[in-house]
């Protein structure tokens, strides 16, 4: 792996990174009745599902990870071209109760996420590039396809973004003030600044 590739890979890992110590600091202001009250807009919806939702996406990669992070001589026998890590399957979620429910649930999955990105990234570097993701098609039946855990990693920060926009509007439905650029994808915030500096 490159030099490049070893910069952008720990790039993605101190951008998820800062994205869950922002919804830390977020649930660390609620109560356990705000973080479980639904929402009227969104019927069904709390701002802790979301958290639990978020982290769902973040573990399942991480686990499949989780044995090459811990037995770092590979040999390159796993997650090149030929023989990619996973598969990956986002729909097989194991959907914690304990993080929806309560504050103190969400902040220890927060932790434990926080914990594990910490520990990739010491060992960015022998961490395979290419992986199996299996998902749910429009038609109901399931399909693989080839991906990298860059691509992934990236997808699980973006997919972040989208539900950290939710929470905020949640947050705005319960009188609460969510952080200015808590909800924004990278992209936003880079042209937002560069329109305030013209």
């Amino acid at each position: 792996m490159s030099s490049t590739d070893l910069d952008t890979r720990d790039q993605l890992f101190d951008h998820a990174a800062g994205y869950l110590k922002h919804l830390r600091i977020i649930i660390d202001k609620l109560n356990d009745n705000l973080y479980i009250q639904e929402s009227k807009a969104l019927p069904g919806s709390t701002i802790g599902k979301h958290v639990r939702h978020i982290l769902d996406h973040f573990s399942l990669l991480f686990t499949a990870l989780d044995n090459i992070v811990l037995d770092i001589d590979t040999n390159g026998s796993e997650g090149n071209l030929h023989h990619p890590l996973g598969p990956v399957n986002y729909a097989h979620r194991e959907r914690n109760p304990a993080t929806e429910n309560t504050v103190i649930g969400g902040q220890a999955s927060i932790d434990r996420i926080a914990r594990i990105i910490e520990q990739m990234k010491r060992h960015s570097s022998t961490i395979p590039r290419f992986i199996t993701i299996a998902d749910t098609l429009p038609g109901g039946g399931e399909g693989s396809f080839l991906s990298t855990v860059d691509r992934e990693l990236w997808f699980c920060i973006h997919h972040m973004v989208h539900h950290n926009a939710i929470i905020a509007t949640l947050m705005y439905e319960f009188d609460l003030e969510p952080p200015t650029e808590f909800a924004y994808a990278p992209s936003t915030i880079k042209m937002a600044h560069m329109a305030g500096n013209n």
